[in-house]
């Protein structure tokens, strides 16, 4: 039973519009209807012919009936990217409003797609700029849009003449005007559709008369086709096709010829060219069953993939609905490749059909029909559909910086044991078509050891626990133990994923995981705490291997509705384009509900707007700029205080202590360091400091020389010295350790987080630290869950000291996507961001209540505070950072 909806616009968008909506099932009449209004708005088509500008203006190479070059294209993706998150906020604005009775319609509406799983939605109006329009931004789709199906139909139309029914598709396929495109490609594409007719007929560049009268031919024809330049003229009432390299007509100069050929038997008119709603809406007046136009230029390949996805879909048998859906939702890898990007591919083909046509569908022979029976059953009696799907089509890819436990990535831990357990999960991840023919013995035994028996993860899990406890502690190690144990025990699990910063040196190698540790050591704590719930009592693992599970008798596990929790590490190396790519592949995996990540603000930076326009939530355990936040994502969150918070308490404690000068070194291309030094900068004059100008302020530099920077500041000792290294992307941090040292504890210097690290005080000299202070986000000393960290030390073992600030706000991250997907009864990307903004959502961190701004995603409420460095024997440096407050490791003033 085929549900359909229609939405009724009558009016316009500066006079307000009249609302009706219908549902029911297509072969009866309508179920229920509801009238209603929408207010008037024109900035929202205002915004529309902005983004339609800037989107016109990306490239040269469209379909596009202007046939030389525009010369100059001044448009970005990213401003085009604003303009539709401004479009987005306003359709919502508008579309969800109270007023005149509209939200009615919304929850009916809402009702009817939650109910039924496909759904057609027709788009009833005749007003071009409503019809242009947007409509799948609308938040009413989002849990459903998948499976819906949109439709623009005609507000007024008359009766159409009864189709005639073949058995084989008549194709009369204009191919026109090519200057600067291909349309030889879509020739081919109709070419090896076996079922056409052999009578089709491809007009190459045809005069007037000739396309007239093929037209008029008495056979008629089931499907016209055009390629080439087209464009849509008087307000989108009518179009103009470019016929050859001379000639171009109006739709409305074929009127009889077309009237004949629908008398005929047309069913199908297929546009494959720029900017064809003015198309569509002259063959409506014409009592055309269906159209298929790209309502904005196209470009040459998306033109290509949509006709070449359709057709595979259509000659099949499907409907033109699905055939579209399902062509339309393939032409989404174009938008995101890591290549050439054509944006808004997705948002080109229309189906533009009459009220009445009835559904037509490509004629499939009985006896295809049979085979293809034949093969289905065949295939269900071989083997499991699903299991080779995900097997042969899903694997993550090795040698791609993304694991789930198929390859190491922090490869100053890859021990014997863990290279051995890697293996077995890697052979679980090659892609099917990498081995023999599905029938070989090779092939079978893999799917029995991967699919079946789960005997792989179970090798795997038994040599990551040996690896834990024989090689070392490694978090890498105890997430992919937690992976590879919830695939042995064949549980339910949701899955996340964690993007951190493993810096290499330029041959690849490792140059220092010590950060990505911390933030593992954090996620791979909160997994272990959810797992061992499900692994304790779990009767497919031997007694004795339970027996030896970390954190067994220690962590108070409780499993998330009695599912596990798989986490997925990508390694974003603190470069941009590899962060750019990890979060490309990422968002691709339909698996993951949420994203702990990046670290550093110059990776966050890149990739925010790659998961908001995916609706992926973003939780940021270690982005601190401001910038994030000036223009907000719907989807990015963080736990981190912002460089706002972390510069106020420096510049209160300057002023505090009686400093009214101050230096400051910072990258200015990071945009952590550069939105701390705003801040500072305006917190400080603002009570009354004064900022030093001096010359060689850029600790980032390669050249950058200490010693004559601190020489700059002078001998004196009322300027304190603050520093502000970036996040490990230069060797800013190195530069101001180099500082520490230079300046000798003479002048008071301050710091922001990354000088609270062991590199730090490896220099090992209590005097350099006399006059050193640092605002940190958390101090395991003045923990708000003193409980987590220590659970944290009987976990990690005895080399293990306490939890830093990197390791407590990535768990507080974890633990907020853990306790949104716990909130929702079907947990999806859409569900984690309403949990994660909505006003009452709280989860319970390690660095006190987690809590976000409906507003920006911004924490409420974040902790923050001052350290300085105190003897203490039991580190390895004989030093640590402490709160103000201690004179020791241990022990307060």
């Amino acid at each position: 039973m085929n549900r359909v909806v229609t939405l009724t616009l009558d009016g316009d968008l500066d006079s307000g519009i009249r609302v009706t909506l219908t549902w029911g099932t297509t072969d009866k009449s309508a179920e229920g209807k509801i009238m209603s209004r929408l207010a008037p708005n024109p900035e929202i088509y205002q915004l529309y012919t902005d983004w339609q500008q800037g989107y016109r203006n990306l490239e040269y190479f469209y379909r596009n009936p202007r046939l030389t070059p525009k010369g100059l294209y001044i448009s970005s993706v990213k401003s085009c990217e604003q303009l539709v998150d401004e479009l987005r906020n306003n359709i919502n604005q508008w579309l969800n409003s109270r007023s005149d009775g509209f939200d009615q319609v919304r929850d009916q509406l809402t009702t009817e797609l939650s109910r039924h799983r496909d759904t057609r939605v027709l788009i009833q109006t005749d007003n071009p700029q409503l019809q242009r329009l947007p409509w799948h931004l609308w938040d009413v789709w989002e849990n459903n849009h998948d499976s819906v199906e949109f439709s623009l139909i005609p507000l007024e139309y008359q009766p159409h003449p009864e189709t005639k029914l073949r058995n084989r598709v008549r194709l009369l396929a204009i191919l026109g005007n090519s200057e600067g495109i291909d349309i030889e490609t879509d020739r081919n594409y109709w070419q090896q559709v076996s079922s056409l007719d052999s009578s089709s007929c491809f007009l190459v560049e045809p005069t007037r008369e000739e396309l007239d009268q093929k037209l008029w031919e008495n056979d008629g024809w089931d499907i016209l086709f055009f390629a080439g330049h087209s464009s849509s003229e008087c307000n989108d009432e009518t179009g103009r096709i470019y016929i050859n390299q001379e000639d171009s007509i109006l739709i409305n100069e074929l009127i009889p010829a077309l009237k004949q050929a629908i008398k005929n038997g047309l069913k199908l008119a297929i546009f494959n060219s720029c900017d064809g709603l003015g198309l569509a809406n002259a063959l409506a007046k014409l009592q055309m069953p269906q159209a298929i136009i790209m309502k904005e230029p196209v470009p040459d390949e998306v033109a290509q993939t949509f006709l070449r996805f359709f057709l595979e879909e259509f000659s099949q048998g499907k409907s033109l609905q699905k055939a579209v859906k399902v062509a339309q939702k393939r032409l989404h890898y174009l938008e995101n490749r890591l290549d050439i990007k054509l944006p808004y591919a997705t948002w080109l083909p229309v189906i533009y059909q009459h009220p009445k046509a009835q559904p037509w569908r490509w004629p499939v022979s009985g006896s295809l029909v049979k085979l293809l029976i034949k093969l289905a059953l065949g295939t269900v009696a071989i083997v499991s559909i699903y299991g080779i799907y995900k097997l042969g089509t899903e694997p993550n890819k090795l040698g791609d910086q993304i694991s789930s436990g198929e390859e190491i990535l922090d490869t100053t831990s890859a021990r014997r044991f863990k290279q051995r357990g890697v293996k077995f999960v890697a052979e679980c991840q090659t892609p099917l078509r990498d081995n023999l023919s599905i029938f070989s013995q090779k092939t079978w035994q893999r799917l029995q050891r991967c699919w079946w028996t789960k005997s792989n993860y179970k090798k795997a899990g038994d040599l990551f626990l040996k690896s834990w406890q024989e090689e070392d502690k490694n978090p890498e190690t105890l997430i992919y133990l937690n992976n590879a144990l919830l695939e042995a025990t064949k549980s339910d699990y949701y899955t996340i994923a964690v993007a951190v910063p493993i810096v290499r040196n330029k041959d690849g190698s490792v140059k220092n995981p010590e950060l990505a540790q911390k933030i593992l050591r954090g996620i791979a704590h909160a997994q272990t705490e959810v797992n061992l719930d499900l692994f304790q009592d779990n009767d497919k693992l031997p007694n004795n291997f339970i027996e030896k599970l970390p954190g067994k008798d220690v962590l108070n596990g409780k499993s998330i509705k009695g599912k596990g929790l798989k986490v997925i590490i990508a390694d974003d190396a603190n470069i941009p384009s590899e962060a750019i790519q990890r979060a490309k592949a990422i968002v691709k995996e339909r698996d993951i509900l949420g994203v702990v990540g990046h670290y550093a603000s110059d990776m966050t930076m890149e990739t925010v707007d790659i998961y908001n326009s995916n609706k992926l939530v973003l939780i940021s355990s270690g982005s601190t700029t401001e910038e994030l936040t000036e223009h907000p994502r719907k989807f990015f969150f963080r736990t981190v205080p912002t460089a706002k918070i972390s510069a106020q308490y420096l510049v209160d404690y300057l002023v505090d202590i009686g400093y009214q000068k101050a230096a400051v070194f910072y990258n200015p291309r990071s945009p952590f360091t550069h939105s701390f030094w705003q801040e500072f900068k305006q917190q400080f004059t603002n009570q009354g400091g004064e900022l030093v100008d001096i010359e060689h302020y850029d600790i980032s530099k390669p050249n950058f020389n200490p010693k004559q920077a601190i020489e700059e500041i002078g001998k004196t000792q009322d300027t304190a010295i603050v520093l502000n290294p970036d996040g490990q992307v230069t060797n800013a941090v190195t530069n101001a350790i180099d500082m520490i040292k230079e300046n000798n504890g003479r002048n008071v210097m301050v710091g922001s987080s990354g000088i609270a690290r062991s590199k730090t005080l490896a220099l090992k000299q209590p005097d350099l630290f006399e006059n050193l202070v640092v605002s940190v986000s958390w101090h395991h000393l003045n923990s708000a869950n003193p409980q987590v960290n220590q659970d944290a030390q009987t976990l990690w073992g005895k080399s293990f000291n306490s939890l830093t600030a990197w390791s407590a706000l990535a768990y507080d991250a974890t633990r907020g996507l853990i306790t949104a997907i716990e909130k929702q009864n079907n947990p999806t990307r859409i569900g984690m961001q309403k949990t994660l903004r909505s006003p009452d959502f709280i989860a319970e961190g390690v660095t006190g209540k987690i809590e976000f701004e409906p507003s920006n995603g911004n924490r409420k409420n974040p902790s923050q505070i001052l350290v300085h460095v105190v003897p203490c024997p039991n580190q390895e440096s004989g030093l640590a950072f402490v709160p103000l407050e201690y004179s020791s490791c241990d022990q307060k003033h």
